[in-house]
């Protein structure tokens, strides 16, 4: 339609953009804003969404605190959540975060494939797949000579596989622990196709 124009103004406003304008100009906003400032969160680290994603999870603790009736309820209804608010920010196995311990006699390699016996069937087949296609990938990038690495780690510098430039089963370890479904720590990705292909995989263990 000729003489028709669409005009974003605030495409490129950074956070403390949003809030000077909330200031200066008093526009409303969600005063749970508010609650999370008294809980000291810095205004980088405020959101509101629902609880339980991979990176929401992480804001548990402060959920119980901002919506004390609303979490009582909730740790009812969602068998683990009381768990996961106590010990979300520490290191370690417990999470998966930061730093993780690997158990006495064991490799890495060898500390996954524990991890993966322990799952329930159709969990256990899910992250076999993940971590065999995660596998298979970083092979044939090894072979054409794509990366400078030369085989599948047991472990390697943290700081290439946080960055996810090199392979090792200390990162499937991770991912794991984390409980991190989708496998983003492997590089994978949340699709429509993969949330119908993993919906076909618990109903075929349900119907077992």
């Amino acid at each position: 339609t000729p003489h028709v124009y669409n005009a974003y103004p605030i495409y490129d406003w950074k956070t403390d953009d949003v809030w000077t304008a909330n200031g200066k100009f008093g526009w409303d906003y969600n005063k749970v804003y508010d609650l999370m400032h008294l809980a000291g969160l810095s205004l980088h680290d405020m959101r509101l969404c629902q609880p339980f994603g991979d990176d929401q999870r992480q804001g548990l603790w402060l959920f119980k605190i901002l919506e004390p009736d609303v979490w009582a309820k909730l740790v009812n209804r969602v068998a683990g959540a009381n768990f996961g608010q106590r010990h979300v920010q520490e290191m370690g196995n417990v999470m998966g975060n930061i730093r993780i311990q690997l158990p006495d006699g064991y490799t890495w390699k060898r500390y996954a494939k524990f991890l993966l016996a322990t799952m329930p069937p159709y969990l256990a087949e899910h992250y076999r797949k993940k971590i065999a296609k995660f596998l298979k990938v970083w092979r044939k990038d090894i072979r054409s000579g794509k990366y400078p690495v030369d085989r599948i780690y047991d472990f390697a510098d943290p700081k290439m596989e946080a960055a996810k430039k090199v392979p090792s089963w200390r990162r499937v370890c991770k991912v794991i622990l984390k409980n991190d479904y989708w496998c983003k720590g492997l590089s994978f990705s949340q699709t429509t196709r993969e949330m119908d292909r993993q919906l076909a995989l618990i109903t075929k263990y349900m119907d077992l």
